[in-house]
């Protein structure tokens, strides 16, 4: 059975989580991360649809060696670098300052 400060304890976090710094944390991760996530998604699925829909294509030199189907496979990468870069840069200038003072307030209500 949990002892008073437990208790305590839960409600503050409860309390936090209803609070509107989190819900605008949590909304501006959402607005973020879901849209880029159907992206990327929908940009793989398209690379895959090509690979069985389109062979011929596929197998079209671009540079030497280098035919679409591998210009392609290398851009995958280079958008999951970019996106994990973009990510990066949204919670740093959009979430982190805002999370870090709800811990603060929060870390202060535990005490």
């Amino acid at each position: 059975m949990p002892g008073p400060a437990v208790d305590g304890s839960i409600e503050v976090y409860r309390a936090v989580q209803r609070s509107a710094a989190f819900q605008r944390i949590r909304h501006s991760y959402r607005t973020f991360v879901f849209p880029v996530s159907g992206v990327f998604l929908a940009w793989y699925l398209l690379y895959v649809a090509a690979q069985a829909a389109a062979p011929a294509l596929m197998r079209r030199p671009v540079a030497g060696p280098v035919n679409v189907a591998w210009l392609l496979g290398l851009l995958q990468f280079a958008t999951t670098f970019l996106l994990a870069w973009l990510y990066a840069r949204n919670a740093r200038t959009k979430r982190d300052r805002a999370a870090l003072s709800l811990r603060w307030d929060t870390q202060d209500q535990l005490r």
